[in-house]
């Protein structure tokens, strides 16, 4: 092929053979035929020696101190003392980058590529003709690629959460191009997706324990977007308060009922004899303008207590979603964020089954917040449940839902499953968040693996459950996201649901829990429950900015502070409107009469 005016054979560039290091660059988007070919971008070249550490699991070395070269390992004269430390080249290539950026100069990225890049590409280039499976027996390889990976990610500081220089900017541009799903320039989305990270693991050893931030992951069904970040309009905040309101406040059995089919042209098709599915279709729903008048009360009362409110949310189906754009209005105006479940009746689109989904409103907190509402359709996204929730017999005897649903069979929740995705959304520089609906946050597959590697401060799970209780199993699966990589976990019902559940009591437990609407985890201070005191309806949590140093393996990687939102007090509130006072008329009315 022709580069630069010189015509280059495969043959005579030795064209690897199956299952070697070189052809596993070129499915990565590398071209290891191109002699002057090397990666200009950093995301570029993390993604490219990450993926090979992670296929030959030569990253595993690190923990036994051969992250670097030995001068006695070389059969070749060493340049061991001579190396250079790949966290100050990576930081180096930054300065470089953003330089030249800044100029308008994008054909130049390549001559802002440092010359220790080039020799660690070299390096890996070296070896495009052994076999994958040998490659991590090469301590020279290893050095390089882990090189390249250390440079890649200390190169990428604050990447998809500012926009402060040239080459934050250009980031912002290639995930534009990618449709947010991957920073790489030259790495096809469709082979391998890097997105920024925000955690760093500090227990076990996997590809995620190398880096600080970036996030390497092979794209699967889920589609992982970053979104913009949304930075506040008041500038970074040093406290976060979330008005929650666990509506409805009453969940009646006749809001359930039994779906004989799946869908209207699909009679009776899945329907075994031991299953059955149900529709959730609340008997009483407000009009939109009453339940937004209801949310603007609802925030005005919490402004008593706080300061103000940065974000409402509301759990999983508490909202249509015509009441959801009239509550969004609200919101927006008050100048907060809002995470909501919500459902909807079945279409053309969706096969005709009703959907569960929550929809995030992020604009509040930002300089938009007074902009039409075309463009608060533009900042709204709207994330489908992944997997259905199955009511067993012992689920449909806690809610006393046994006259409505057969206890016998399990009860399937009719949904529509369409395309999977998790977006990423962040707020101000130390919250980044993701939202999960229920039964997403128990079952691993397919999305935790994208959740592990991105590692967001805070993880919203929107339910439909019981009370939120230690020793139940939101706590559960939210401790594994605590201990790695480190998010922290709000799980949050409605209080018609928790009142409705009748769990069967340890011994010795008298206690009524059923107030306690949400439960909080985080890596630094662990669980705390969040109930609601008698009469009142909803409450203001509070979250302030921890930071701790997170390290990654092997010597000579670097260490990074990262922030951890945590606990920082709850507020029962109710929000039940005043009866307005009656004042008599008359006796006035007829005073002017007399006169």
């Amino acid at each position: 092929m022709t580069k630069r005016g010189v015509i280059h054979s495969p043959q005579a560039l030795d064209d690897p053979p199956g299952g070697s290091l070189g052809e596993w660059l070129r499915f990565l988007g590398a071209m290891p035929q191109e002699s002057d070919w090397i990666p200009v971008w950093p995301p570029d070249a993390f993604a490219i020696a990450a993926a090979i550490l992670r296929r030959t699991g030569a990253y595993v070395n690190l923990v036994n101190g051969t992250s670097k070269t030995s001068p006695k390992t070389r059969s070749r004269p060493s340049r061991a003392s001579h190396e250079p430390d790949a966290s100050a080249v990576g930081r180096e290539w930054r300065k470089t980058l953003a330089s030249v950026l800044e100029q308008g100069e994008t054909k130049r990225l390549r001559d802002a590529c440092p010359e220790a890049i080039r020799g660690w590409w070299a390096e890996m280039l070296r070896c495009r003709t052994s076999p994958l499976a040998e490659c991590a027996k090469d301590p020279h390889l290893l050095a390089a690629a882990v090189n390249l990976c250390v440079a890649g990610d200390a190169a990428c500081d604050d990447i998809g959460v500012d926009v402060r220089d040239p080459f934050l900017v250009m980031a912002e541009l290639v995930l534009d191009h990618n449709e947010r799903r991957s920073l790489c320039l030259r790495v096809p989305v469709e082979k391998l997706a890097v997105l920024p990270k925000r955690h760093t693991p500090q227990r076990g050893c996997t590809i995620r324990s190398l880096s600080h931030n970036l996030a390497l992951f092979t794209p699967t069904e889920i589609r992982a977007m970053w979104e913009s970040p949304y930075k506040a309009a008041s500038g970074d905040l040093d406290l976060f308060n979330l008005l929650l309101l666990p509506w409805p406040v009453a969940v009646e059995p006749g809001d359930f009922c039994v779906s004989g089919h799946r869908a209207e042209h699909d009679v009776n098709i899945g329907l075994s004899g031991d299953q059955r599915y149900f529709d959730y279709r609340p008997r009483q729903s407000e009009s939109p303008a009453k339940l937004a008048a209801r949310v603007a009360h609802a925030i005005d009362v919490a402004t008593r207590e706080v300061d103000r409110i940065h974000g409402v949310a509301l759990p999983e189906l508490s909202l249509t979603f015509e009441q959801f754009l009239a509550v969004e209005k609200v919101v927006v105006k008050r100048h907060a964020i809002l995470i909501s479940g919500v459902r909807g009746e079945g279409s053309r689109e969706t096969n005709g089954l009703p959907y569960n989904a929550c929809v995030i409103q992020p604009l509040g907190l930002t300089d938009l917040a007074k902009a039409p509402g075309r463009i608060r359709d533009v900042a709204r996204r709207i994330q489908l449940k992944h997997h259905r929730w199955c009511l067993d017999r012992d689920q449909i005897l806690q809610y006393e839902l046994g006259g409505r649903l057969p206890a016998a069979p399990d009860c399937w929740e009719r949904i529509y499953i369409g395309p999977r995705a998790i977006r990423f959304v962040t707020f101000t520089t130390w919250l980044t968040t993701c939202v999960l609906i229920c039964e997403d946050l128990a079952r691993q597959d397919p999305v935790t693996e994208v959740i592990r590697s991105v590692g967001p401060h805070l993880v919203f799970a929107l339910l439909m459950d019981g009370p939120q209780l230690r020793n139940r199993w939101p706590s559960r699966y939210a401790s594994v996201l605590a201990e790695d990589p480190g998010c922290s976990v709000l799980s949050m019902t409605s209080l018609g649901m928790a009142q409705r559940s009748r769990p069967r009591q340890q011994s010795g437990d008298t206690s009524d829990k059923r107030s306690t609407i949400a439960l909080w985890r985080d890596a630094i201070y662990g669980e705390r429950e969040i109930a609601l005191e008698p009469g009142h309806n909803a409450c203001v949590l509070s979250l302030v900015k921890k930071t701790a140093t997170e390290f990654t393996i092997g010597a000579g990687t670097g260490s990074h502070v990262a922030a951890f939102p945590v606990y920082a007090g709850a507020r029962s509130i109710s929000c039940a409107r005043q009866p307005r006072k009656r004042t008599r008329q008359w006796p006035r009315y007829n005073a002017r009469r007399k006169r």
